[in-house]
């Protein structure tokens, strides 16, 4: 099956799951012909979505559900994480690059990109035999030896920026000259047609479409479209008007409830009401 030329539904179906691994294993057969668990005979194909910024509560991911992950108050600093499973401060990404202040910046741990003493989770397995892929936000690091390629990616396609516009090559803020995308760690530039959350799955799928061998793959998968500036097409748009109508402070309060109703928080969280935010009923 070739997997690029799937319908654009099927492709946003891939794109809002947020962990996927697929196991290749077979059943056996017990005494007197009886079933018992599959035992795995390869290793297993990986893929690892990142939805950056994502209101976690709102969506329905199959499977397992992990409640205790550790994370940053910011982007960067929570992707060198998980990306190493060391702390921030280790991995010297404790802050983002573009937000280091001067008492930070000499210490080797506020670098802002991925530390060369820390290992990622993509080295680690192309030591074990797999291809390893990325396609979307990378922002660790944007020289020929901080980029992915260079980190235990074989292919990659990779913003070394915080974000970027969604539609065209360009910034979304007046600190860069243009939005950086890097492909196998040259300078890219995007098509025409380019939407970043459509173009990065097909860039995957690719990527996985291009092994030739029986290996297993990792392929990472970070998203950039939640990340501002929110840019959605229009019929992602209009199915959602009327879950927005009610207001901030409404959506605040059922994504509260909807969080103690999955177990994110304790029962007893209270909201915290921002001085900035303004009455919604009070806006034309």
């Amino acid at each position: 099956m070739q997997y690029y030329k799937v319908a654009p539904v099927i492709r946003w179906v891939i794109a809002s799951c947020v962990l996927i691994c697929t196991l290749n294993s077979v059943a056996q057969e017990g005494p007197l012909g009886a079933q018992v668990a599959p035992a795995r005979t390869t290793a297993p194909n990986i893929v690892l979505i990142l939805a950056d910024d994502l209101g976690f509560s709102d969506i329905s991911p199959f499977g397992i559900r992990f409640s205790n992950y550790h994370t940053s108050a910011s982007c960067a600093p929570s992707r060198a994480m998980l990306l190493t499973g060391v702390d921030s401060h280790r991995a010297g990404v404790a802050n983002i690059p573009e937000a280091i202040p001067p008492e930070q910046a000499g210490h080797p741990n506020y670098q802002g990109v991925l530390s060369h003493s820390v290992v990622t989770v993509a080295t680690l397995l192309e030591d074990a035999g797999y291809h390893t892929y990325m396609a979307g936000k990378w922002h660790l690091g944007m020289t020929p030896d901080t980029l992915p390629s260079a980190r235990g990616f074989k292919r990659t396609f990779a913003m070394a920026d915080t974000g970027a516009d969604n539609w065209e090559q360009k910034p979304y803020l007046p600190i860069y000259a243009k939005a950086n995308w890097f492909a196998d760690g040259k300078e890219a530039t995007l098509p025409e047609d380019f939407y970043s959350s459509e173009f990065l799955v097909d860039k995957t799928i690719e990527f996985i479409d291009s092994n030739q061998d029986t290996q297993p793959f990792f392929a990472y998968l970070p998203f950039q479209a939640v990340h501002i500036p929110v840019q959605a097409p229009q019929e992602f748009t209009d199915k959602y008007l009327e879950t927005y109508r009610d207001g901030w402070n409404a959506l605040r309060a059922r994504r509260h409830q909807q969080a103690i109703a999955l177990g994110h928080v304790p029962a007893d969280t209270k909201m915290v009401d921002m001085p900035s935010t303004a009455d919604w009923d009070s806006l034309d």
